[in-house]
């Protein structure tokens, strides 16, 4: 079992890493290219592992809240990676049974994230995980919520464009989130105040939000100039 233990955490860090390198070559190479195309698959395939290994590794080992709740972040970075890379096929078919089985898995997540942030915020009050439990699950929530929505009307044209690349950009902030704090906890000692780990898990998603806003309003507008200038 320790061998096991010690290959799965070894797949999960390498994996994760590799993610975080890979991430960002999509990010900064030509949309639409060989090399955007495979590095964004290769990411992909990355965080199917990274989940896969978070879920055995939370159930072969001991009940730890830290654990529990970076396995979440593990299922909602893969949600997110897997419905932005599935965007790309959904140009003209429109979501499979397999999207829609997913969207459902991961509503089910999020609602017992919700559930037990809110337990953990009856029974200890307003402090860490209570927090951050339910932050998470709410924006998991969210982002299930868009796509059930997404399945029960007809969306615009450009729609699987601004999914593919607002879910694979919230994908990787997830998994930085998750690396940094995880390093924040080696680096900082255990007197630090609580605030400041709170504020690690929460900033980068408030500072890569804003950044994904800005880039989906750039597109919109150019794309709006475009078929002005095609419809003139």
């Amino acid at each position: 079992m320790k061998t096991l233990l010690s290959s799965l955490l070894i797949a999960h860090i390498a994996t994760g890493s590799i993610a975080l390198l890979v991430g960002l070559i999509p990010m900064f190479s030509q949309k639409g290219s060989r090399l955007h195309n495979r590095a964004g698959l290769v990411y992909v395939y990355c965080m199917i592992t990274v989940a896969i290994t978070a879920l055995l590794l939370c159930g072969l080992q001991p009940f730890k809240m830290m654990r529990l709740f970076l396995t979440g972040i593990a299922v909602f970075s893969f949600y997110l990676s897997m419905t932005g890379w599935r965007a790309t096929k959904q140009k003209k078919s429109g979501p499979s049974s397999f999207d829609k089985g997913l969207t459902f898995v991961t509503l089910a997540v999020s609602l017992a994230m919700i559930g037990f942030g809110g337990y953990l915020l009856i029974t200890y009050g307003a402090s860490f995980f209570p927090i951050l439990f339910s932050f998470f699950g709410i924006l998991t929530l969210v982002f299930a919520g868009r796509d059930l929505q997404f399945m029960a009307r007809p969306v615009e044209k450009m729609h699987w464009f601004f999914q593919h690349f607002t879910r694979m950009g919230g994908s990787y902030i997830a998994t930085f989130t998750a690396a940094l704090v995880v390093n924040m906890g080696r680096m900082l000692s255990s007197d630090s105040p609580e605030w400041l780990f709170t504020a690690g898990w929460i900033a980068p998603t408030l500072v890569g939000s804003m950044l994904i806003g800005y880039t989906v309003r750039y597109y919109k507008l150019k794309f709006s100039a475009t078929k002005h200038m095609v419809g003139a």
